[in-house]
C-alpha cells in the first residue's frame, strides 16, 4: 500500500508539473501572438493581457482591433514554436453586437463563462482560446509514468496474492496438523478398547463366563462400528473435495426420519415439527448424517444441561429444517470459516471436545449437492441455530394433506405440481 500510494503521489505531482508547464507555454505563445497581431504599422507594440480562466481556457485582451487572418497565422505559429501540439479552438468577440466570430470552430463552448468576463475584459478587443483535449494531451505525455505505475501495481498485486496464499496455506497446514492430532486421539480410543476386549476374549477362561464374553463381543462391535463411522466420515469429505461422490435421492418423510433420529437421544432433544408437507426428495443416508452431525455438534458445544430443538416449518414455499441449541455459540469473526475442512474455532480444547473439524464441512457439501441453502444464526453465549432451506413445488392444500396421510400409511403417492 505504501508503494502504491507513493507511486500515485508522484504521478499526480508529475501531472501537476506538466499542467503548469502547459499553462506557461500557452501563456507565452498567446502573449507573443497578441503582440504580433496588435503591432502597428510602425512596429510599436501595444498593451496585451493574457488571462487564464481555467487550465484549458484563455482570454487575451488587446488595445487594437483584431485581424482574423493575422490571428489565425500567428496563433498557430507561436503555439508550434512553444511545442504545443494539442488541438485548440478560438473565437473573436465583437462587443458591438455581442456575438463571437468563429475562425476555426462553430462550437459555442469557445465562449468563456459570462460571469467571469466582468473582471477579465478591460478592452473591447479580445479573443478566447480553448483546448478541449487538454487533459488527454497532458495524460499522453505521462505514458511512461502511467506504464511504470501499472507495472508496479501488477507486481504489488502479485506479491499480495502470494502473501495471501502463503498465509492461507499456513492456516490450512495448522488446521491439518490439528486434524491429524485429533484423528490420532479419536482412533486411539476405539483401538484401545478393541485391544482390551480381544485380550480378554483370547483368555481360555472367558468360555466359562458367557455373559462377560457377550459383553466384550458387544464392545468390539460397538467400537468397530464407531471406528468405521469415523473412517467413512473422513473418506466422504475427501470424496466431496474431489467431487466424486454421488447422491441417490429417494422419497423421504422428513418428520419420520427426525423422529427416528430423536429416539437415539435423550430428553434434552425436543421435536417441534410443524411443516405442512414434510415429504422431500433426498439421499436418506447423507441426510441422516447431516442431521446427526448437527445434533452431535449441538450436544458437544452445549453446557451441562443441553436443550436442543429440532424444528420444521413451511415458509414461502420452502421447507425449513432447523437445529437449535443453547450452547456456547460462535463469534461473528469465526462464522465465515467454520464450514472449512479441519477448522475448529479457537478457544475450544481440541481433545476435550471430540471431533475432526470435518462435520460442518460435510454438512455444507451435502446441502449444496442437494441444491438447498444452509444458514447459520449464532452469538457467543446465546447458542447456535443451523437452518436448512429446502425448496418445494407449490401444492394445493388438499393434495398436501392427502400426501401426508398416504405417506403415514406407507403408500407412495404421485407428486403433482400445481
Amino acid at each position: 500500500m505504501g508503494i502504491i500510494c507513493t507511486q500515485v503521489y508522484w504521478v499526480r505531482k508529475a501531472y501537476e508539473l506538466r499542467e503548469r508547464q502547459f499553462l506557461q507555454s500557452v501563456t507565452k505563445a498567446l502573449t507573443k501572438a497578441a503582440h504580433d497581431i496588435a503591432r502597428t504599422e510602425k512596429g510599436i507594440p501595444l498593451g496585451v493581457q493574457v488571462i487564464p480562466l481555467s487550465p484549458s481556457y484563455f482570454l487575451v485582451n488587446l488595445d487594437a482591433p483584431i485581424d482574423s487572418r493575422k490571428l489565425d497565422f500567428y496563433l498557430g505559429a507561436h503555439l508550434q514554436i512553444q511545442q504545443i501540439l494539442a488541438g485548440y479552438e478560438y473565437g473573436v468577440y465583437d462587443e458591438s453586437n455581442g456575438e463571437i466570430i468563429y475562425s476555426q470552430s462553430p462550437d459555442a463552448s469557445v465562449r468563456p463563462p459570462g460571469e467571469r468576463l466582468g473582471f477579465a475584459v478591460r478592452s473591447p478587443y479580445y479573443f478566447v482560446v480553448r483546448f478541449p483535449d487538454q487533459v488527454q494531451y497532458l495524460t499522453q505525455q505521462l505514458d511512461n509514468w502511467i506504464l511504470a505505475s501499472l507495472i508496479v501495481l501488477l507486481i504489488t498485486s502479485y506479491f499480495s496474492y502470494l502473501l495471501y496464499q502463503t498465509l492461507n496455506q499456513k492456516r490450512r497446514t495448522e488446521d491439518q496438523r490439528e486434524f491429524i492430532n485429533n484423528m490420532t486421539h479419536e482412533f486411539q480410543t476405539p483401538i484401545s478398547s478393541i485391544k482390551l476386549a480381544t485380550d480378554v476374549l483370547s483368555s481360555p477362561r472367558i468360555i466359562d463366563q458367557p455373559d462377560r464374553m457377550f459383553k466384550y463381543v458387544r464392545m468390539v462391535q460397538e467400537e468397530t462400528q464407531r471406528l468405521q463411522h469415523q473412517v467413512e466420515t473422513v473418506l466422504t469429505v475427501a470424496r466431496s473435495e474431489k467431487g466424486t461422490f454421488q447422491l441417490h435421492p429417494e422419497t423421504v418423510d422428513l418428520h419420520e426420519l427426525l423422529a427416528n433420529i430423536a429416539d437415539r437421544h435423550g430428553d434434552y432433544l425436543r421435536l417441534d415439527l410443524q411443516a405442512r408437507f414434510p415429504v422431500i426428495q433426498a439421499d436418506r443416508l447423507h441426510l441422516t448424517n447431516v442431521i446427526s452431525n448437527l445434533l452431535d455438534n449441538a450436544v458437544k458445544y452445549s453446557p451441562n444441561d443441553p436443550k436442543i430443538r429440532l424444528i420444521s416449518r413451511t415458509e414461502s414455499g420452502q421447507l425449513v429444517l432447523m437445529v437449535k441449541d443453547n450452547g456456547i455459540g460462535i463469534s461473528p469473526e469465526h462464522q465465515p470459516y467454520i464450514f472449512n475442512a479441519f477448522y475448529r474455532a479457537p478457544g475450544v480444547n481440541a481433545h476435550s471436545v471430540k471431533g475432526f473439524g470435518l462435520g460442518l464441512s460435510y454438512v455444507q457439501k451435502i446441502v449444496k449437492a442437494h441444491r438447498w441453502k444452509l444458514e447459520l444464526f449464532s452469538a457467543p453465549g446465546r447458542g447456535s441455530s443451523f437452518c436448512i432451506r429446502i425448496p418445494q413445488p407449490a401444492l394445493q392444500p388438499e393434495k398436501s394433506s392427502r400426501f401426508w396421510f398416504l405417506s403415514r400409511l406407507g403408500r407412495e403417492p404421485v407428486l403433482e405440481q400445481s
